[in-house]
Parts: structure tokens; sequence; C-alpha cells
């Protein structure tokens, strides 16, 4: 991409989401739209549920619409996606996932703009609704961006996208933001009362069903013969919070697992903590992982969706079985007796995350994808 080029003549892209409410992907929209001036464009942003809680995060002069969908199908959403896109003469169209590309690409198409979807994950458990939904959204734009090569070999296969309209761009990381820090690490520990040799497990991510906390709990469970028995830090929120919290009474882990609910201080609590660890049953490109590598952590994950994408077996982490509570137990034990060798794992991680996965990596290669469509 020639930078002088798209610097004198900048694209408005607005990028379309359900909510910004706290996650990865909405954390990402936030990125780009933060990063899009310099890589010659300009960033506008469109909710068309409600608002959340990292709306307020949005870029200063970063225009925003908030469009408060109703129950059920609200077309409303279409009209108002179309008034905002005249205002702010938009290029270009970027939906992130099915619910959003379906309103975005009627929209797009009626205002004769180019319109690119991002799939951030795979459908789960076979969601007949969402996977017609897909189907029909998927055809609405030029491309769909898969955030890694599973999830591009599940549309082309499943989703039956030609492999000529699909296109892969992992997503990327702050690498600033997230980053090794040890006295940053020390004095929080100090803050929150935990000796050097305590170890702690963290874990970030919605908590839903498909993130299976309940393995996780069983696998810390086993752990407790170990010399540094572990705790177990949940960082965000979600559906199965109560299930979650009531799992860990049933299990009588209340006094070793700490739920701290939405935060924006997860780099500090990631940089704390001495494993990341991550039960899925389901993953697109999990931003959490990695967050998690560039903060030096090493990674013991399940191998599902695009975590082998991410995590290299036995270099920068572990990767076990889906609903194993054993499996992940002993990937988890290995990690936290052998110090020494887990510190590698995580200096591995944060050389992958620099080499392959950041941020600006990510920004540059959409914006060479926003001009290539905004000219055909």
């Amino acid at each position: 991409m020639d930078r002088m080029e798209t610097k004198a003549q900048p694209l408005t892209v607005l990028q379309v989401v359900i909510s910004l409410r706290t996650g990865g992907l909405e954390r990402l929209v936030l990125d780009m739209a933060r990063l899009a001036p310099g890589a010659g464009l300009r960033p506008a942003v469109a909710v068309l549920d409600e608002p959340g809680e990292l709306a307020a995060h949005l870029a200063p002069g970063v225009p925003l619409a908030l469009l408060h969908k109703r129950p059920g199908l609200d077309f409303s959403l279409v009209g108002g996606l179309r008034r905002f896109m005249r205002q702010h003469q938009v290029d270009v169209v970027h939906a992130h996932n099915p619910g959003a590309a379906f309103y975005a690409g009627l929209a797009a198409r009626l205002e004769r703009r180019p319109m690119v979807t991002t799939l951030h994950g795979a459908n789960f458990e076979g969601d007949r609704t969402l996977r017609m939904l897909t189907r029909l959204s998927a055809r609405m734009g030029r491309y769909l961006v898969c955030v890694g090569q599973e999830a591009r070999a599940t549309a082309q296969a499943s989703e039956k996208v030609p492999a000529r309209r699909l296109r892969v761009i992992h997503n990327g990381v702050d690498l600033v933001r997230f980053a090794p820090d040890p006295a940053a690490r020390s004095r929080l520990r100090r803050s929150l009362g935990i000796a050097d040799d305590q170890a702690v497990i963290i874990s970030v991510g919605r908590l839903s069903f498909e993130k299976d906390c309940v393995t996780l709990f069983e696998a810390l469970r086993l752990l407790a013969g170990l010399r540094r028995r572990p705790r177990l830090w949940l960082v965000g929120d979600g559906p199965q919070m109560p299930a979650y919290q009531e799992a860990v009474g049933q299990l009588g882990l209340d006094q070793v697992v700490r739920f701290w609910g939405n935060r924006q201080d997860v780099a500090e609590l990631l940089g704390a903590a001495d494993v990341f660890a991550l039960s899925s049953l389901s993953e697109g490109i999990s931003i959490a992982i990695l967050e998690a590598m560039a903060c030096g952590l090493p990674v013991v994950a399940t191998a599902v969706g695009g975590n082998p994408e991410l995590v290299q077996e036995g270099r920068s982490g572990l990767l076990v079985p889906p609903r194993s509570p054993q499996a992940l137990a002993s990937a988890l034990a290995r990690c936290l007796e052998d110090p020494p060798w887990s510190h590698g794992l995580g200096r591995e991680g944060r050389a992958l995350a620099q080499g392959r996965f950041s941020l600006q990596a990510m920004v540059e290669a959409y914006a060479r994808l926003y001009h290539e469509v905004s000219h055909r």
C-alpha cells in the first residue's frame, strides 16, 4: 500500500457491530478506529444494539451511530445506517459477524457501497439459524474475512463461500500495552497480598457456555496436591457467570477462584499471573490468547478452532483436548512445577506475537483490502 497516496486520499470506513460490550471483537473495533488515521483512513462506527461499556472508550472525534435495535427483525436499522453513511460520506463498510453484516449489507447495497465482513469465529454446536444468517450475510459483501485458516476452511466447506471471496487476516494485539513489566507485576502482587511463590492461573474472556469454565474448575481441583497450589483468576462477565459461581461453590473452590468481572486493567492482571488457561469448546483467533502471549505468559489451551494457529505446542504453550480436566490439569502442572521452562514458553510466545500478530500489521492488512474493494 502506498502510504503517501492513502494519506492524500483517505477512505472513510464504517465499522458496524452489534454492540460495544466488553469483548475481544469489540476491543478490536476500538483499536482499528484509533489506528485508522495512521493507515490513511477516516474511521466511523455504527452500533446496532445497546452501546455497551466500551462505547465511552472510542477515540475522540470518531463519528458514532447508536441505532438501538428493537426485538426481532428491525429493518429501521437499514434506514439509520443509510442516513449515517450519507452524512459521513462512507466509502467502505466493514461489518463484524453475521448479525451486523445482515443489516449493513442491505444498507451498503442500497447505497452502492462496497462491504467486507469479518467472521470472528465458527458457528458453535451447529446453530442452524446462525448458520443460515452467516451464509446469507456472507453473500452481501465483496469479501468474507476470516481471522484464521481454520475459520477459512469452515467458511468454504460449511458456509459454501467461494475461495475467491475469502481472505485471511489474523487478529492483532497491541504490543505496547500488552508487554512484560516485572516492576508492575511486583507492585500489583504486593498490593493484592500475593506471595512471590504463590502461583496464579488466569483466564480472560466472556463467561459463556462455549468457554466451558467448569472443565477449568475441575482441573484446578486436581491441582490441589501441588506444592504451589494455584489460585485462579477469571476476568470477564457473561450469561454463565451465576452458573460458574455455583460450580465453584459445589467444587469447594471458593477460596482459590476469584471472579474479577469486566476490567480495564487486563494487561496488568495478565502481567501478575503465571500461566494463562483457556478451556474453550470453540474459538476463532482468541484475542485473549494473543494478549497473554504478548505479556510473556505461557498458554495452556484447548486444541479447538484457531488456537493451534496461535499456540505452538511445546514452544509457546501446551494444547489439550476439550472437555478433559485431567489433560488440562497435567499441562498446567507441568508449567507450574518448572518455572524456568515455563518462562521460556512465555518468551517464545512474546516473540511470536511480535512477529506475526501485531495490531499494526492487522490494521494495515485491512487498509489494503479497503482500497482494493473501493477501486473495483
